[in-house]
């Protein structure tokens, strides 16, 4: 049993951009209530000129005049196409599958996402590195990283992020406490940045070392290594 989301791809005849009447419209929401309904689908009225929504297990669909769009059982999508076959206000002319959302619990995602700790604190240092001390990020950086780590659950379907959020929060004030991260206080609120080499205390490497650096880098660009050592006196006439 595999959950994605999925998209049905719907034309309706009266419909592009707007309705051509409330009558067309009523028409349309009649019967998609109706077909749904047939198959054990609960609907949800729209409210406020929305469109109707429609529950199964845990499954639910958004039914636009152009699409029904939601989070659906893939071995259930084939009955539902034949069944849509039966409208006569619209059509279903193409199915597109998406992300897969998975049946995981609490426990199981912050497990995952401990598996990340590394790559996840790599991409806050990454996020939160700015040109100059003085200057700080107030975007909501941690719902920016809990989003591009997001682990798809069906629990979660209806946008709700809260495992994901939380653990980066956590991380990310370890990583103030332990000063790889600085805070300030800005106009627009508090912000945040990687903190500099010289605030977490990491010294200059040596020059021994600075020089094989380059070394290997001047070997790169395919210049040839500088040799150490005294300058050769000059030959004597």
């Amino acid at each position: 049993m595999a959950y994605r989301k999925i998209y049905f791809r719907i034309h309706t005849k009266c419909y592009s951009s707007g309705w051509s009447s409330d009558t067309d419209r009523a028409a349309f929401k009649e019967e998609s209530r109706r077909l749904f309904q047939e198959l054990g689908w609960t609907v949800k009225l729209g409210c406020n000129g929305g469109c109707d929504t429609v529950s199964k297990d845990r499954q639910d669909l958004y039914l636009h005049p152009s699409s029904f769009s939601g989070v659906m059982d893939e071995a259930n999508t084939e009955a539902l196409q034949e069944k849509l076959t039966q409208a006569r206000t619209f059509y279903c002319y193409h199915i597109d599958r998406y992300e897969e959302y998975r049946d995981l619990s609490d426990e199981g995602y912050r497990a995952e996402l401990e598996t990340k700790r590394d790559e996840i604190i790599a991409y806050i240092l990454k996020r939160c590195r700015t040109k100059r001390s003085n200057l700080y990020i107030v975007d909501p950086v941690a719902a920016h990283v809990a989003e591009h780590f997001k682990v798809h659950r069906l629990c979660d379907r209806h946008g709700n992020n809260k495992i994901g959020n939380q653990f980066v929060s956590e991380l990310m004030d370890e990583l103030l406490q332990k000063g790889w991260l600085v805070s300030g206080k800005m106009t627009h609120g508090d912000g945040i940045r990687t903190a500099t080499n010289k605030e977490r205390g990491i010294a200059r490497q040596p020059a021994a070392q600075v020089d094989r650096q380059i070394t290997i880098r001047s070997q790169e660009n395919g210049a040839p290594p500088k040799k150490k050592g005294r300058k050769p006196s000059a030959p004597s006439l």
